[in-house]
């Protein structure tokens, strides 16, 4: 250990004789560092951190699968209460839905989030109420559901000021009156971001089978493995499947743990900025490897007195790996610094409140990870220099006199593979970027399906309780709407009950007329929105043919639809769209519906890599109690926004405005996922980027700097200044050519790994891998000009005096 703190102290000295040589390598390990440690602690998160309330290896998620299109699907409460009440494997099983609570708890309406759940939730979870208690199997019927409700510690604190008498008292939500009965743990605020927690309301009369909305959780007994539980729920849904064709053919059921249902997509996402990161520090380690190579041709004369005093050369490679990793460990405490400021303004950018399983705090896991990479990272950058400067002829370089340090071919060829490699993983990572990019600019193009400019946006929901049927609602809003166009600066308004790129949609079965009845009948999935009549034109979409929903399209008159382009190829490929018809819903009875219209494709999921087949419906024939009013309107959206409210307000006093942004807002917060990645890659890129540019110029500078004497003879003997730049670039293009030659082979092969998570692109995009190479054989250009243009201004005789 003496020996070691020998060295420790040995290579402070050192690189305090070499400050800016100590600062720029600890800067470029801090950037590669620092990136690999805030993506390191977004996947730990995700992947490795205990879930509060949560037992991962027994806790699941429970959902029906439908065995033809491979599609994951809610459970009915049907189904739902066959599979609780015959199901062995479980301790608990409970269903949820998210929905909204709509109360007066101050001097303003106000919206929250609300989940609706069946009795038993928290004990799948393992934790129950600090104070109260949960749902009864009772109240989830609709004649008790209505009358209790569980309020979130947050509520509690902030709104019930910590009263622990809070129970019993009442509260009033979506026009029902109900009674406190329960407080939740603390920061449980399940699924997201609840704030109040009711009954799901049954009603065995009205619930069917093909009604799927509820989100299933379940607690696998002690020594049930997952491959038991799925093969009894799998059991279950064949007989359900049986015993139910009419609705559940073809359906199966499955279950998988709960980390592995909450993230989803994001493996992939986290593998790729894994390793889009992990070439930044290659290139990082690169570029300190060749400033060490540089800096050990100078200290030649060191290396060679140490050896004539004794020393071994595994003593001299040791002290080497010594300073690079003294190097390391500091670029990793910068590169911390960095990953808390990079993982804050990742945060912040997310428009959405986070998950209570989602924790980012820097534990140790993360910082252990820190160090592993530093190491790592020293032995990377100094173990290829160390054993080249430890390569010294001590008679000759101490009988020179050590003025100055030259550096051999083998010196020469390593440097020069160094910066090839530096740009070949440059180039695999600005492809990758690349095509991150272009695909978010394809993702966003719906703009030019759309007139966002100038539309305001707001959602509305109408409390059951004080709008109870199809008739009281219509009115609210056959009312609403009258008014809204009068107000001043308003051009048109209407609404729908999905806006285009939202980050739902709502879906389900259609029957064309020409289909079989009865469960032989093939189940066409669509999705399908609600809207009002002018909502075309209020949003810009085009009307391709037919005609627009009319006041004549409500109760009492023929039922029709305005279906997509996409609907139309897919559903009547060969046939005039206009007149045909169709079946909207399970029941055979149901009333057929005629096609008016064709409207424009629009993908109204941000999940949907293609339009989606679309069918439209007269919203006074489909009243939903939430819709998305959308207002065309001149002047400034803030002063808008305030009318709105006062407008809506002034028609009912507990009814309250959210999600109030403009429409270009909307279309920015269902992509904002996407823009966090791509601005990540792009980040990661620009970093790799620069890294690269500043390794050619460095081993362009020092080429320089060692060839000054044979620049001052070539210009003694008449060379012009053009040949000294072509001799330099020349140099350094010769590295670029083959860096990016084998960059865009190893690119080529390494996309196809992403094609999955690229929208509207394919893998091997010709300018996506045009543009890389324009780009980076700019910026090599450029950082090798720079010193080509100092070689010529060398004085031949102040060279050859300085030898």
């Amino acid at each position: 250990m003496s020996g070691w703190w020998q060295d420790i102290k040995v290579a402070f000295r050192s690189l305090d004789r070499a400050p800016g040589y100590a600062i720029l390598v600890v800067l470029m390990m801090g950037l590669g560092i620092g990136v690999n440690t805030m993506v390191f602690n977004l996947a730990n998160a995700f992947l490795f951190r205990p879930f509060p309330y949560i037992d991962s290896a027994r806790t699941m998620v429970l959902f029906s699968t439908d065995r033809l299109r491979g599609d994951r699907m809610e459970l009915s409460y049907p189904d739902f209460a066959d599979v609780r009440d015959r199901a062995t494997s479980f301790d608990g099983i409970a269903g949820y839905f998210e929905t909204m609570a709509y109360m007066t708890l101050g001097n303003e309406p106000e919206r929250f989030q609300a989940t609706a759940m069946t009795a038993g939730l928290l004990k799948v979870f393992g934790t129950a109420p600090p104070i109260g208690r949960e749902f009864l199997r009772e109240e989830e019927e609709k004649s008790r559901a209505y009358t209790v409700i569980m309020i979130s510690d947050r509520i509690w604190r902030e709104r019930f000021g910590s009263d622990p008498r809070v129970l019993g008292r009442t509260v009033k939500m979506n026009g029902r009156v109900r009674t406190i009965v329960g407080v939740m743990p603390r920061d449980f605020l399940f699924p997201e971001t609840a704030d109040f927690f009711i009954p799901t309301p049954i009603d065995p009369k009205e619930d069917v089978r093909d009604a799927r909305f509820l989100d299933v959780v379940a607690r696998l007994k002690p020594g049930v493995t997952v491959s038991a539980a799925n093969a009894e729920v799998a059991g279950i849904a064949s007989d359900l499947a049986a015993r139910y064709p009419e609705a559940d053919k073809g359906m199966g059921a499955r279950v998988v743990p709960f980390r592995d249902s909450v993230i989803g997509d994001m493996k992939a996402i986290l593998a790729l900025l894994m390793s889009a990161v992990a070439f930044v520090l290659l290139i990082a380690c690169a570029n300190v490897a060749n400033l060490m190579l540089a800096r050990g041709a100078g200290r030649q004369r060191e290396i060679a007195l140490r050896f004539a005093l004794g020393a071994t050369r595994g003593r001299i490679v040791r002290q080497l790996l010594t300073e690079s990793l003294v190097l390391s460990l500091m670029g990793g405490a910068l590169g911390l610094v960095l990953a808390l400021w990079g993982r804050d303004l990742c945060l912040g950018s997310i428009p959405e409140e986070l998950p209570f399983w989602m924790r980012f705090t820097i534990d140790p896991n993360t910082v252990l990870f820190m160090v592993g990479v530093s190491m790592l990272s020293a032995v990377l950058a100094g173990l290829l220099p160390a054993l080249q400067t430890s390569q010294v002829n001590v008679h000759e370089t101490l009988k020179d006199g050590g003025h100055h340090g030259t550096a051999g071919r083998g010196r020469s060829r390593m440097r020069n593979a160094l910066v090839v490699a530096e740009l070949a993983l440059a180039v695999v990572l600005l492809t990758g970027a690349g095509l991150m990019i272009r695909s978010f600019v394809k993702m966003t193009d719906e703009r030019s399906t759309l007139r966002p400019e100038g539309v305001l946006t707001a959602r509305i929901t109408l409390p059951v309780a004080v709008y109870p049927d199809d008739p009281a609602r219509l009115a609210f809003f056959d009312g609403l709407f009258p008014a809204i166009e009068g107000l001043n600066g308003v051009r048109m308004a209407s609404a729908t009950t999905d806006l285009p790129l939202a980050r739902s949609s709502s879906h389900t079965a259609i029957r064309l007329e020409s289909d079989p009845s009865g469960p032989d009948s093939p189940r066409r999935i669509v999705l399908y929105a609600a809207i009002r009549p002018r909502y075309f034109e209020t949003m810009g979409i085009a009307l391709r043919s037919g005609r627009d929903f009319t006041a004549q399209d409500g109760p009492g008159g023929t039922r029709v639809a305005i279906v997509s382009e996409s609907a139309v190829r897919k559903l009547w490929p060969d046939k005039e769209p206009l007149g045909q018809r169709f079946r909207f819903g399970p029941a055979d009875t149901s009333a057929l519906i005629t096609v008016v219209g064709v409207a424009a494709d629009v993908r109204q999921n941000v999940e949907n890599k293609e339009p989606p087949a679309q069918v439209y419906l007269p919203h006074a024939r489909n009243t939903h109690q939430t819709v998305t009013l959308v207002v065309r309107h001149d002047g400034p959206a803030a002063g808008m926004t305030a009318e709105l409210r006062r407008l809506v307000q002034s028609r009912d006093a507990d009814m309250p405005l959210y999600d109030v942004r403009t429409m270009e807002e909307s279309l920015r917060y269902g992509l904002w996922e996407s823009r966090i990645y791509v601005a990540l890659m792009a980040v990661f890129a620009a970093l790799a980027l620069i890294i690269a540019a500043v390794g050619i110029y460095g081993v362009m500078a020092y080429s320089v700097a060692q060839r000054t004497q044979e620049i001052g003879i070539r210009m003694a003997l008449g060379a012009a200044r053009g040949d000294v730049l072509r001799l330099v670039v020349g140099q350094a293009m010769q590295l670029t050519l083959l860096g990016m030659g084998i960059g865009l082979a190893g690119a080529y092969g390494v996309t196809r790994l992403m094609a999955s998570l690229l929208f509207g692109v394919s893998a091997s995009d010709p300018p996506t891998f045009v543009g890389v190479t324009v780009i980076l054989a700019a910026s090599a250009l450029i950082a090798a000009w720079l010193p080509a243009e100092r070689a010529t201004r060398v004085d031949p005789m102040v060279a050859l005096r300085s030898e």
